[in-house]
């Protein structure tokens, strides 16, 4: 006897595709929407059958939502959409094994070993709190190992050739004031870019850090206290300024090319067309505007290279690992030992002539 053809019903529940088959097409909808109800239920019912992406949600709800900002909650959730949920979100909690979350973490090796690090930890926090619930008979996280990324690449100071350079393009390019008071005063690009002129007291030269540009676009406070702080301003830089300085407070001492704040792309981009121009001043061949290889400066130097370049500054000069941290602005006195430890030739040099001069005298 033919047996006769069994009607399927497809429907797709948390980026996973269902088939229901019964012997009518009415059949089949109806235990689709029973398969459907059950898979709903099990999303928000609080169990071993729930799925790790129900349970990862609600994990970061009850776990992360009340404790952290709203830009960390951002950045946690993307983590969760971007990796975990489109490889195991359709795996019930108790179907997980270490395997599955160890190729999860092996196919990130392109990314920073920073970032990693913070996929790593989410993924046994998520898991590590299940386990503490009993919704799991083992922690499959307990076990995997966290492998290697890219290495973030190491900021460096500036040659005596690029600061040659840079100083020469400074004297004409609209982005030189921007440049420079990272160089001479050791600003963030956010915090120059958000710096007005109330904030700049050229009659006793410091400028008084008290506010940044946030990634969204909008400018406000510091995001740790060491972020507020009070900054010399040298003379090489003092002059420039006043010729600059503007009658408005609240005008911004360095600005765009609409005359505006500039946001983070922005100076990334004015800092291009910096370095193009410091190619050009070295010499490099150019050919219909376009600056011709063999380039004199590199991507390699950056916007943050000019920080960089004022903590070794302040290491020649001689100035006291905590009172560099202080003017940094950095929360950690670790973050600046990690660049003074990079010696300059000056603080080798005055470090070699103290010990000579000592040696001397015994």
């Amino acid at each position: 006897m033919k047996k006769s053809k069994l009607s399927t019903k497809t429907f797709t529940f948390e980026g996973r595709r269902y088939y229901v088959r019964a012997a009518t097409k009415e059949e089949a909808a109806i235990k689709a929407a029973i398969k459907l109800r059950d898979l709903e239920e099990g999303k928000s019912a609080i169990s071993r059958n729930m799925l790790v992406s129900a349970w990862s949600r609600e994990w970061l709800r009850t776990y992360k939502e009340p404790v952290v900002g709203r830009k960390q909650y951002k950045s946690i959730d993307s983590v969760i959409s971007k990796f975990i949920i489109p490889s195991i979100g359709s795996m019930s909690l108790k179907s997980v094994k270490p395997v599955h979350l160890q190729k999860l973490l092996n196919g990130l090796s392109e990314y920073s070993d920073s970032y990693i690090s913070k996929i790593y930890d989410i993924i046994r926090q998520i898991f590590c709190e299940a386990y503490r619930n009993d919704l799991l008979l083992n922690n499959p996280a307990e076990t995997i190992k966290k492998p290697s990324g890219k290495k973030k690449k190491k900021r460096r100071a500036i040659t005596a050739k690029e600061r040659e350079l840079t100083l020469k393009v400074a004297d004409t390019y609209r982005g030189g004031t921007f440049v420079l008071l990272m160089l001479y005063c050791g600003l963030r690009p956010s915090e120059v870019a958000a710096l007005i002129w109330k904030d700049v007291d050229l009659d006793n030269n410091i400028i008084h850090v008290r506010q940044a540009l946030k990634s969204d676009g909008s400018v406000s406070m510091p995001k740790t206290d060491a972020g507020y702080r009070d900054v010399p301003i040298p003379a090489v830089l003092s002059e420039r300024l006043s010729k600059e300085r503007s009658d408005n407070p609240f005008e911004l001492v360095c600005k765009n090319t609409q005359g505006r704040r500039y946001t983070s792309s922005s100076f990334q981009a004015m800092f291009e067309v910096f370095r193009n121009e410091m190619n050009k001043a070295a010499g490099c061949s150019v050919f219909r505007g376009q600056v011709q290889p063999p380039y004199a400066i590199g991507d390699d130097l950056t916007l943050y290279c000019y920080r960089h370049t004022y903590c070794t500054d302040l290491q020649s000069a001689g100035v006291p690992i905590n009172v560099a941290k202080e003017l940094m602005g950095h929360s950690s006195i670790s973050v600046t030992a990690e660049i003074y430890t990079h010696k300059s030739e000056a603080a080798f040099k005055a470090a070699a002539e103290a010990i000579d001069a000592y040696q001397k005298a015994l």
